[in-house]
């Protein structure tokens, strides 16, 4: 990894950090949260890092281009608050295999060296048209899988979640806790909001996923400001939602396999 920092931190600096990160997969639930979180919160940025597997792509916007990234933010606990939090959030996801391997392993050493103990992915967890909306315009659920059964039964006190009976967590939100706790010894744990594969950006997923970790974690937050871009994603629902009951569902909803792509 290539990196640039912009202020050096130890863990004795740090207020019981944990981590929480949210990567580029299924209608950007992920990074719709994290960037949010650090947003309201006025994280501060500790430093940027570079992988040489990400899509050789360079963002560009008014004329201005921009290198594809992930950083890693702080926020510091109010006095009230228990945790510290470290946030991680990127522009995409390792391409391979080995990519994600090697990116995980070097977030997880990072977040060593401050000290964290617990580490929460925040992204997306696919459901059939039928089974989203039986329970539509309920708020969606956020499934939930962690690395014990003691922090399992620990998230599983926050109200609207659902522990995930079976299925795969593809890609680096799904990998990196796991990692971390298999390799380093800490708590690690996915919350993945429920949302439809046709929507691109699912930010009222997202917020529901805020909302569930935030009142875990006890971080004090509002999330006002996706009240339009939640609204305009209503819209597109209602809009799939009679389609459908016009069209039927697309052909091939019943083909897909048990462990489909989550994250």
């Amino acid at each position: 990894m290539y990196t640039r920092r912009f202020i050096d931190l130890d863990e004795t600096a740090l207020k019981s950090p944990v981590a929480v990160l949210g990567l580029p997969g299924i209608a950007n639930v992920g990074r719709i949260a994290v960037d949010t979180l650090a947003a309201v919160l006025n994280a501060q940025p500790v430093m940027d890092f570079f992988s040489d597997d990400f899509p050789p792509r360079v963002f560009v916007k008014d004329g201005i281009a921009n290198f594809p990234k992930s950083s890693i933010m702080l926020y510091r606990a109010a006095p009230d608050e228990p945790h510290d939090i470290i946030l991680l959030s990127a522009d995409f996801q390792p391409a391979s295999g080995r990519g994600v391997f090697e990116y995980a392993d070097f977030v997880v050493q990072e977040f060593t060296g401050l000290g964290v103990k617990e580490v929460y992915a925040l992204a997306a967890y696919e459901t059939s048209y039928q089974e989203f909306f039986e329970s539509y315009p309920m708020p969606p659920r956020v499934f939930i899988s962690a690395s014990s059964s003691e922090l399992l039964g620990e998230i599983s006190t926050v109200g609207g979640t659902v522990a995930t009976e079976e299925g795969v967590v593809n890609g680096a939100n799904g990998f990196i806790p796991a990692w971390a706790a298999s390799m380093y010894d800490m708590k690690g744990a996915c919350l993945l909001g429920e949302t439809l594969g046709m929507i691109k950006m699912d930010y009222r997923a997202a917020r529901t996923v805020l909302e569930k970790i935030s009142s875990f974690l006890k971080i004090k937050a509002s999330f006002d400001i996706l009240e339009d871009d939640v609204t305009k994603v209503i819209d597109f629902i209602e809009w799939a939602k009679n389609e459908i009951s016009q069209r039927g569902t697309p052909e091939d909803e019943g083909d897909r396999p048990s462990d489909r792509y989550i994250g």
